[in-house]
């Protein structure tokens, strides 16, 4: 969501500017985000018993999250 990502990153570097490296870095940083995520939810998917308090969520979504930053070019898929 383009429109989420621009107001967080907007209200970020209102406060502290971010660096040319870490505008080129998003990219990658989000991607580790995403497959962090995705494993996690994977993991309780495959691994959590039915009776456990753990509210099993679908790992796809980080799935389809990750294929979009896999194809993020640079700062500017995310509204900067």
């Amino acid at each position: 969501n383009v429109t989420k990502a621009r107001a967080l990153l907007g209200a970020y570097d209102r406060r502290r500017r971010l660096t040319a490296q870490e505008r080129a870095a998003l990219p990658v940083l989000c991607q580790g985000a995403a497959i962090r995520f995705l494993l996690t939810r994977l993991h309780d998917w495959l691994f959590t018993p039915a009776d456990a308090y753990v509210t099993r969520k679908d790992p796809l979504d980080y799935l389809r999250r990750l294929r979009f930053h896999l194809t993020a070019g640079d700062e500017h898929a995310y509204g900067l």
